[in-house]
């Protein structure tokens, strides 16, 4: 056997090294990614953002509008007119229960050739719907509950009445009604959320008409219960008033988990001790749903008459431009989710005349998610993800709703070249209806990459929901030249 030179060994030798020093380089990645947050898209997220509204008007005919100019075609012709859909991500529709069902079961949404043309145009313009049945007006409940026997206020001061919400057999038909409803809306791809009470003036529980005053624990019990046992998917939500938190807060707000909405924002009728229970007790657990208080309500379009803001008892304001300003500063102050653009000439109005606040609560208002820095560490087929999240905006993601039941979750995978999902992991500690603006929440995912998967891969990470084969489906903060659909992209890998 010829024998190998000292000198000739130790040239082989530092070759195979330098190989396996090679081999081992290219199975290794350690890289820190940062992510700049984008402040000024729309993100079509779920239960944020603006919304536009129905006020029932299109649908009220005659019997409520003197001039009867109202119609959901021109409802839609002047949304059109100022782009509203661009800024909103939800259409919310509050309605008389007679609108809804005229004549036992004879619903809207089956019935109603123009109602569903209405509701189509909504969705076809990508805006979810929410809804608040109410039963405050003139013919607002179908006149086959009262011929069956419940009872009715007398007229109030606005010329309206109210059922009496104790009366069994209003309780009876409103369940019938609340189990027809959701058949057709428990649906959370069309549905953001239900205003799940609606009684009392206007839908915002306040001054109910009961035959017996002692009976207010029970008929919230009863309705928002129907609500909780025929809508299982889509967030419920009810109308937070102290007149009855003493009763809301335990039944509804915990056990059910609902989230509070308060109609009344930027004014003093939402009150000191609403405001407390908002930040005491309600927030961050609970997402806020809020609505402004002062808006365009004449039907004609003439609201130069309309100065009650100028009374508010908390803020100053001598025109709607002021109280509109006062409105985005009191709902981002107070963590809303939501705010409404309103009716058709209101939208018009914000769009063209407050640009400045549209975008300001675009970029605060609701939650803003988005990935702070990643770090990748790749140990030939394992992975170690260092990875840092925040929200830019002052709500919340209302993940913890028992009907969304944590469906939203952290989640990496790595795609082909040809941008086929091959592998996917969920990071189980990280939990987004925890995040807060001004904080940073901090994990450590690892896992190993299956042997099958040899070539080149992209890494990317998103919020997927898990009810829908964990695709990816909230809208992240972020450049949209990093995103591939809903995924955000991370690092290039090569098995």
């Amino acid at each position: 056997m010829k024998s190998i030179s000292v000198l000739r060994l130790a040239a082989i030798l530092l070759c195979c090294m330098y190989l396996l020093g090679f081999a081992s380089l290219q199975a290794q990645v350690n890289k820190w990614v940062n992510y700049t947050p984008n402040l000024t898209t729309v993100l079509k997220n779920p239960a944020m953002g603006w919304m536009m509204y129905e006020e029932g008007w299109s649908f009220q005919g005659t019997r409520h509008n003197k001039s009867n100019i109202y119609t959901p075609e021109v409802f839609w012709e002047q949304m059109e007119e100022c782009k509203a859909a661009d800024y909103a991500n939800i259409l919310y529709i509050r309605m008389l229960w007679k609108d809804l069902e005229p004549e036992e079961g004879k619903y809207a949404w089956i019935y109603n050739e123009q109602y569903k043309w209405y509701i189509q145009k909504a969705k076809d313009k990508g805006l979810k719907l929410a809804f608040r049945v109410f039963f405050h007006g003139v013919d607002g409940v179908p006149s086959y509950v009262y011929e069956a026997g419940a009872t009715e206020s007398p007229i109030d001061d606005e010329g309206k009445t109210q059922p009496y919400y104790d009366n069994p057999v209003f309780l009876e038909k409103l369940d019938k009604f609340v189990e027809a409803f959701a058949k057709e809306y428990d649906n959370p791809d069309e549905v953001d959320y239900i205003d799940a009470y609606g009684l009392g003036r206007w839908g915002e529980g306040h001054g109910l008409a009961l035959e017996k005053k002692e009976n207010l624990e029970t008929v919230i019990r009863q309705v928002t219960g129907s609500y909780a046992r025929h809508f299982k998917k889509v967030l419920t939500v009810m109308n937070l008033s102290q007149s009855d938190y003493r009763f809301s807060k335990p039944l509804v707000y915990d056990k059910l988990g609902f989230l509070p909405r308060r109609d009344g924002i930027g004014s003093f009728w939402f009150s000191n001790e609403e405001r407390a229970m908002v930040h005491d007790e309600l927030f961050p657990k609970r997402a806020l749903i809020g609505e402004g208080c002062w808006w365009f309500n004449a039907q004609n379009g003439d609201n130069s008459k309309y100065k009650h803001f100028q009374g508010d008892k908390r803020f100053a304001m001598n025109d709607f431009k002021e109280a509109f300003i006062v409105s985005v500063t009191d709902a981002l102050d107070n963590h809303c989710n939501t705010l409404d653009l309103r009716v058709p000439l209101q939208c018009k109005f914000w769009i063209e005349e407050l640009p400045d606040q549209v975008q300001r609560f675009i970029t605060l208002g609701g939650y803003r998610l988005y990935p702070d820095y990643i770090k990748v560490e790749q140990n030939n087929r394992t992975l170690t993800l260092f990875h840092s999240w925040k929200n830019y905006g002052v709500g919340v993601l209302p993940n913890n709703h028992p009907n969304w039941n944590y469906k939203y979750q952290v989640s990496f995978v790595l795609m082909n070249e040809r941008q086929e999902i091959v592998f996917l992991h969920t990071e189980p500690e990280a939990e987004p209806s925890e995040w807060l603006k001004g904080m940073s929440y901090n994990y450590l995912s690892q896992f190993d990459i299956p042997a099958r998967l040899q070539g080149k891969y992209t890494l990317c990470v998103g919020l997927t929901d898990k009810t829908k084969n964990n695709e990816a489906a909230i809208d992240l903060a972020v450049s949209e030249n990093l995103k591939i659909g809903k995924w955000i992209s991370v690092v290039g890998l090569e098995l």
